[in-house]
């Protein structure tokens, strides 16, 4: 799929894809100006009903995948305390290169990572878990923080908890991952971190990638799962994973 299209649609909510190298939406004017003469997920969704309130959650430029919509008020506030309560929940798929760097278990403290957790990489399943900070040129970067904050003042924290990307099924570089609260670059820091940059990743992979080019980054949120507002039933809505 590389056009946005929804998959489903009810009064109260709308599940849309997004393609990649498509912005989910614009926080403000200076985020329009920037993106210029690109349409938003949130734009295009407008052009295709009228009835949209707000967009849920948001998938980064390069990610691909599903995005839910709420289309009034009332569902926008019951969404928001679905999240709250960790019923609305993200599955992605994502195919990873191994790194060079991180696969030595070095600490990479030049780049601004941390020493990686201590984690059986081996393993079919496993957790990784971190605060945040911005970093880089622009702060369009973020890296893990392990540490309680004091020394980064911008540390980003879930309910002054660890984000946490739940690895649940791992086979070789092929990772199906879930999140319930995410943070900015979450899932292709983490994964970096650990030593599985994700392929084609222009921020977190150590290759840079021109804009004009064909290739797309392996990051799908393939499945999404939520609560009906209007009935409370458990709703979920798969697309095909990038790996089986």
């Amino acid at each position: 799929m590389d056009k946005p299209n929804i998959l489903g649609e009810t009064e109260d909510f709308a599940v849309v894809f997004k393609p990649a190298k498509m912005h989910t939406t614009a926080k403000n004017e200076e985020q329009r100006t920037e993106y210029k003469e690109k349409i938003t997920l949130f734009e295009w969704m407008k052009s295709q009903t009228k009835s949209v309130f707000d967009i849920m959650h948001r998938l980064d430029y390069e990610t691909n995948g599903l995005v839910l919509f709420a289309k009034n008020e009332k569902s926008y506030l019951f969404f928001k305390e679905a999240q709250e309560k960790g019923e609305f929940v993200k599955e992605y798929s994502a195919v990873t290169a191994t790194s060079v760097v991180n696969a030595k278990n070095n600490e990479n403290i030049e780049d601004g990572f941390p020493a990686p957790p201590v984690i059986d990489i081996h393993a079919s399943s496993f957790v990784i878990e971190s605060f945040f900070r911005p970093f880089g040129p622009g702060r369009k970067l973020v890296r893990p923080v392990i540490e309680d904050g004091k020394k980064h003042k911008e540390t980003a924290k879930d309910r002054d908890g660890f984000y946490r990307t739940e690895v649940i099924k791992k086979n070789d570089n092929d990772f199906t991952l879930r999140i319930k609260r995410g943070f900015r670059h979450q899932i292709r820091c983490h994964l970096c971190w650990i030593g599985f940059p994700i392929v084609n990743d222009p921020l977190y992979s150590g290759c840079k990638i021109e804009e004009s080019s064909e290739r797309v980054m392996y990051l799908r949120s393939h499945t999404i799962f939520f609560p009906e507002p209007s009935s409370g039933k458990k709703l979920e809505y798969r697309i095909e994973a990038l790996i089986t």
